[in-house]
């Protein structure tokens, strides 16, 4: 049972992994066949271009796609609109659909894979209709659990960078640079999520979006509070007319005390913490040792005495 668990959850990696990677890397490789393309025109094959994409791009996602067009006709609305914010906040390049097709796959593949191994049969009627709905409900929300925990590992990376971004931003603004100036500086110091919603930011700005339109998409985007509070400030400042240089300063003090109570509150609750593997592992095994050799000794000396007896 245990190994048909496990192989259920590789295929389960698997699929999701195929699925999105392809996905991820659709752009790219879109533009290494166009940058062919202009470097050797006369030899383009677009049958070996196409047979050199990857399986999952040739194949899979074509699949999913289509399948996704049925079933984002029959999946509510709300259901599309939640699934489209997750992933935004988690930075992927995805229809929402095609995840909750993928949902869906997952949601019949399972069941399907442990019945066609026999689980109806080795487990019993009741039994193996249970186990396939587990199966079945492991494999609907085992991908909108993924998902989570992509959004908050991004939320926190956020949060821990904006007090260096800031810092940056505060220094290049005070050294006279236009805010925009002092944005793309940012961007081109700093890796990471942060540094990609500021990039988009900017991006938006150059195509003709008022700047703090943009920069309230990005705190809609990204559900970081610390990162709203900021983009709160500098719309606030733009619309009294406040220098802006004087605001960044203050969130930047701002930021670094709350990254400094965030610190002494994480290392607050690290005793309490360790106090669980201290009970349950050093414990235990220091008892062996310290304990281990007297308890064999009175063990013996009691089988000496009960032999004389």
């Amino acid at each position: 049972m245990f190994i048909i668990i496990a192989i259920a959850i590789l295929l389960f990696a698997a699929m999701i992994g195929m699925a999105f990677s392809g996905q991820g890397g659709k752009q790219a490789s879109f533009e290494e066949r166009l940058r062919q393309m202009s470097r050797e025109p006369g030899k383009i094959d677009l049958t070996e271009m196409e047979l050199s994409k990857p399986f999952s791009e040739r194949v899979l996602l074509p699949m999913i796609e289509s399948l996704s067009g049925m079933i984002s006709k029959i999946t509510p609305q709300e259901v599309l609109k939640e699934t489209s914010r997750k992933i935004a906040m988690c930075g992927m390049k995805i229809k929402p659909s095609i995840f909750v097709a993928v949902q869906v796959i997952l949601a019949i593949g399972f069941p399907a894979f442990l019945a066609s191994v026999g689980v109806m049969e080795k487990q019993g009627g009741m039994k193996g209709v249970g186990i396939l709905l587990v199966a079945g409900l492991m494999g609907y929300f085992m991908p909108d659990m993924w998902l989570k925990g992509k959004v908050g590992a991004r939320k926190m990376d956020i949060t821990r960078k904006l007090p260096d971004a800031l810092d940056l931003l505060t220094v290049s603004v005070e050294a006279g640079l236009a805010f925009d100036m002092a944005l793309s500086k940012v961007v081109e110091k700093l890796r990471g999520p942060l540094a990609e919603e500021f990039s988009k930011v900017l991006h938006e700005v150059r195509m003709g979006k008022p700047r703090r339109e943009a920069m309230k998409a990005m705190a809609a985007r990204a559900d970081v509070p610390d990162l709203t509070q900021f983009i709160s400030s500098l719309v606030q400042a733009d619309k009294l007319g406040v220098s802006v240089a004087n605001v960044l300063r203050i969130q930047s003090d701002q930021m670094r005390i709350k990254r400094r109570q965030r610190a002494e509150e994480t290392a607050q609750r690290a005793p309490l913490k360790m106090s669980f593997v201290l009970v349950f592992f050093v414990l235990p095994a220091l008892l062996i040792v310290l304990l281990g050799p007297a308890a064999i000794s009175v063990i013996e000396q009691l089988k000496g005495n009960a032999a004389l007896q």
